[in-house]
């Protein structure tokens, strides 16, 4: 027995009554009525926990009304922190619930809750709940009363306005076990009904005020409490068309008097058994009505933590549990998270609950939850860390699309307190966590991803520019910005036209009909330039990165500035010792070392002549020199540069064959160039043939194109070196090509001129079979080439 102080402000014989309810005008209602109780009572109001915590912060209150969802502070954890008020805590507690759900009242009953009152509840029962607690009060010390843990007991309304026929009824009724109310007259049994919801109605009909049809009539059209059962029970109304009136206004039996008791029990037992039946399926509907509350609590939070706050604490209420965990497992199916709920604090348990490896094949062989009736002897259950509070437990998996996330498990100190029903429900209310768990860590991942990105995209070196499908910018980064320094580039705009960047912008252009990854160089309006590769992304748009590169062309060209100056200023010194090497022979006769000694010196120069000459061309090319373009008849031009390099094949005694065009067709080039480029081509083939080998050089044309091919059966080149021949400087140095002189500027040559002339080049080669080098070039079709 608890013993409340009483607080200086209220008088010693005055109830102190807290009415808590989110609904201002429900708060407001209750309280307007228990004020009707008199003097004797001080009735405080409030719409959320925390306000009503914060009235009766000094001093507390005898009688506790709370609603029991609420925002922030649900109904049970106000009482148990009014359980735990410096004043003594409530000595009668009440908690109003619109949902009747399984384990409800376990936990109510564990917080010492004296009812839990299910709505709808009418304004008079409350004042009537208050009136008997007063009464009790009266005659006792306050005292704190527990709810009876048993087989419910049927309540049943007499509705007779007759005093001797509710005796006898009542008595009947007591000897069955039955608990029972009395009403007199039809007003009475109607607002007995709404208020204590019976579970059977015996209903007379001659009644004052209102008969028993029009009573049972309004029962049947009041949705909370049309599924009560009621019995007419009458001796005036015995005609059939009565009797078929009252069954077709909704009565469940027709009872004549006089009846014969025990006939009538059979009856109401029946009728009772029906509703208790339907009871389970009403409630099972409530049930189910939670999913969708809990499911749009879960998918608004995105941390875990949080997600795990709400769905234990609303499971553990629901289901009336000691306690709940919610266990997230790792990729090996260890222990990775465990989130725990007892009565009111959520927290991470400071040892991580042990998983039975055995549990754990049980569940993902089975994927389905299991109830453990006896912890402490079940097989599945057994673990080194044995709790001996823990009697029975209730487990429901949390299957993500892939694995196994988690478990979602409860606990009770009672043995066999779980059943199916409560499996049913946790394992629907587990499949929505899942998915509320996949979609937080999802949300999660997406979010550190994002960071990443920004941060990337924050301190890159290069400018990043993505665009949508429509060609509008859609994001730049600070680098980005700093290209634009004529104008502000404005997101969902697209670049303007005129301004400078049309280079850039036709790369843009050609990506995007592409559907490819394209990279080019872009001439910028402040003369910077800059490479710039576009790359498409899946919704159409396009994502562009561009390298500052005019530092390195800058250098370039100082490098090849130098070449060149360096080349030309060299030609002429080794054009000196070259020519006075072959005067010497004039000067007087050479002996045998001497004449060696010349022709040393001749053929060095020769190589150095060689060498100078191709660093000139290259440096020419960088450097971008203007070449004067011209029509060139190709057959003519082949012929003839075929014909200046025969005598290179007769000193090694190789066959150079020429298949001519059969047309007249004419390119668009510099004829010293093409000289260049095929005297390259020609006399490498003739090189790196041995001595007796077969060159072939062949013409045709295919649709706009000219096409050369240059094939020899020479050395070959090896499938490791062909993807660097075209590099300067470069040389194969395997085989017989290492015993062959070159300074590896010949092909490097040959692809600048052909890039020159807007043509491809390609190779095949095969060591000890030869190479063949395919060449083509745009056909020109002019007025000479169509004579």
């Amino acid at each position: 027995m608890v013993l409340m102080t009483t607080p200086a402000d209220t008088p010693k014989d005055q109830i102190r009554i807290l009415v808590v309810d989110d609904h201002p005008n429900t708060a407001t209602t209750l309280a307007r009525a228990l004020s009707q109780l008199g003097p004797v009572v001080d009735v405080i109001s409030a719409t959320s926990g925390h306000e009503a915590l914060e009235k009766v912060k000094t001093h507390g209150v005898d009688i506790l009304f709370t609603d029991m969802i609420m925002p922030e502070m649900t109904g049970l954890e106000l009482i148990e922190k009014m359980n735990n008020h410096p004043a003594g805590r409530p000595a009668y507690t009440y908690l109003v619930t619109a949902y009747d759900v399984p384990g409800l009242k376990v936990t109510a009953q564990r917080l010492k809750v004296n009812e839990v009152i299910v709505k709808p509840v009418r304004p008079e029962r409350i004042c009537q709940i208050a009136t008997n607690a007063i009464e009790e009060m009266k005659l006792s010390t306050r005292p704190v009363r527990n709810i009876a843990v048993g087989k419910k007991k049927f309540k049943i309304l007499v509705a007779d306005d007759r005093p001797d026929n509710i005796t006898l009824l009542t008595r009947y009724l007591e000897y069955e076990g039955y608990q029972h109310i009395a009403a007199r007259d039809g007003l009475e049994a109607l607002d007995k009904v709404r208020d204590e919801l019976p579970d059977l109605v015996l209903l007379d009909v001659n009644m004052p005020h209102k008969d028993g049809f029009t009573v049972l009539e309004e029962i049947r059209a009041d949705v909370a409490v049309a599924h009560i059962p009621v019995i007419i029970l009458t001796a005036a109304r015995l005609d059939p068309s009565d009797v078929q009136s009252g069954l077709n206004l909704g009565a469940d039996d027709y009872v004549t008097k006089p009846f014969d008791r025990h006939e009538l029990m059979a009856r109401i037992r029946t009728k009772l058994r029906v509703k208790e039946a339907e009871d389970v399926i009403r409630r099972r509907n409530r049930e189910l009505n939670l999913l969708p509350e809990i499911g749009k609590e879960l998918s608004a939070r995105t941390d875990i933590k949080d997600l795990a706050n709400v769905l234990l604490k609303r499971t553990v209420e629901t289901l009336g549990a000691l306690q709940g965990n919610m266990i997230i497992l790792g990729s090996e199916n260890e222990v990775q998270q465990n989130y725990q709920f007892s009565l009111s604090v959520v927290e991470s348990a400071d040892s991580p609950m042990t998983i039975p490896e055995r549990l754990l094949k049980h569940i993902n062989e089975s994927h389905q939850g299991l109830i453990i009736e006896d912890a402490h002897n079940d097989p599945l259950w057994q673990t080194d860390q044995q709790d001996v509070n823990i009697h029975s437990v209730v487990i429901a998996p949390l299957h993500g699309r892939k694995d196994l996330l988690g478990l979602l498990i409860l606990t009770h100190e009672q043995e066999s307190y779980f059943n199916l029903d409560h499996l049913l429900l946790l394992q629907a209310i587990a499949s929505q966590a899942a998915i509320a768990i996949e979609n937080a860590r999802l949300y999660t991942n997406v979010a550190q991803e994002q960071k990443r990105l920004a941060a990337v995209l924050q301190h890159a070196a290069e400018a990043i520019l993505m665009f949508d499908e429509q060609g509008r910018l859609s994001l730049l980064n600070p680098e980005g910005e700093k290209l634009f320094t004529d104008f502000k580039a404005n997101i969902n705009q697209v670049l303007p036209a005129g301004h400078g960047y049309d280079a850039f912008i036709q790369l843009l252009e050609d990506a995007r009909l592409s559907h490819v990854a394209i990279s080019g160089e872009a001439l910028w309006p402040d003369q910077r330039t800059f490479v710039a590769l576009i790359t498409p992304i899946e919704d159409g748009g396009q994502v562009a990165i561009l390298h500052d590169v005019t530092h390195f062309k800058d250098l370039e060209r100082v490098k090849n500035e130098f070449i060149a100056t360096a080349s030309h200023d060299l030609k002429n010194p080794i054009t000196t010792i070259a020519g006075f090497s072959m005067l010497l022979g004039h000067a007087g006769t050479l002996n045998e070392q001497q004449q060696d000694f010349v022709d040393r010196i001749q053929n060095a120069a020769q190589t150095m002549t060689e060498l100078v000459q191709n660093m000139m061309s290259l440096a020419q090319m960088d450097l971008e020199a203007t070449a004067k373009h011209e029509p060139m008849e190709m057959g003519k031009f082949l012929a003839e540069t075929a014909h200046e390099i025969i005598p290179q094949a007769k000193i090694k005694e190789q066959k150079l064959s020429v298949l001519p065009l059969t047309e007249i067709i004419h390119i668009d080039g510099e004829p010293l160039q093409m000289r260049q480029l095929f005297r390259n081509l020609i006399g490498n083939a003739i090189k790196y043939t041995p001595k007796g080998g077969e060159v072939t050089l062949t013409a045709k044309i295919m649709d706009t194109q000219a096409l050369i091919e240059i094939k020899d059966n020479g050395y070959g080149i090896p499938a490791s070196d062909l993807p660097f021949i075209f590099d300067r400087f470069y040389r194969v140095r395997s085989g017989k090509n290492k015993e062959e002189e070159g300074n590896g500027l010949g092909l490097a040559i040959v692809k600048s001129i052909i890039e020159q002339h807007n043509g491809q080049i390609s190779v095949e080669s095969e060591p000890q079979k030869g190479t063949s080098f395919s060449l083509s070039f745009p056909i020109l079709f002019n007025q000479a080439a169509a004579i």
